[in-house]
């Protein structure tokens, strides 16, 4: 019985969906080194602060270019950890308490 559990465990897949992205929010460029998120949303607030999507800018005057498939506001995708930007940069951090897919 325990090797059947253990076997039945390995194969599972968990899925991580990554973090919302909000304003004031670390971004890395390769291009400019370390910015943050200085637009986002006025129709999206998680925890009390604005939610960043594409379309909204970072420090370096970067653009955010990708966000989620399944989560909008508007028009907008919601911008998550990994999410990209027009100098090839990646968003860093994201909201603890929420995921986006």
């Amino acid at each position: 019985m325990r090797s059947r559990l253990a076997r039945v465990f390995v194969e599972q897949k968990v899925t991580v969906m990554p973090k919302v992205v909000l304003l004031g929010h670390h971004h890395h460029c390769p291009e400019h080194g370390e910015g943050v998120v200085i637009t986002a949303s006025t129709g999206l607030e998680v925890n009390g602060r604005q939610a960043a999507g594409v379309g909204d800018l970072i420090s370096c005057a970067a653009v955010i270019v990708s966000g989620s498939s399944f989560a909008s506001f508007g028009d907008r995708s919601v911008a998550r950890v990994r999410n990209t930007t027009n100098h090839g940069g990646v968003l860093l951090e994201g909201d603890d308490g929420v995921d986006v897919g």
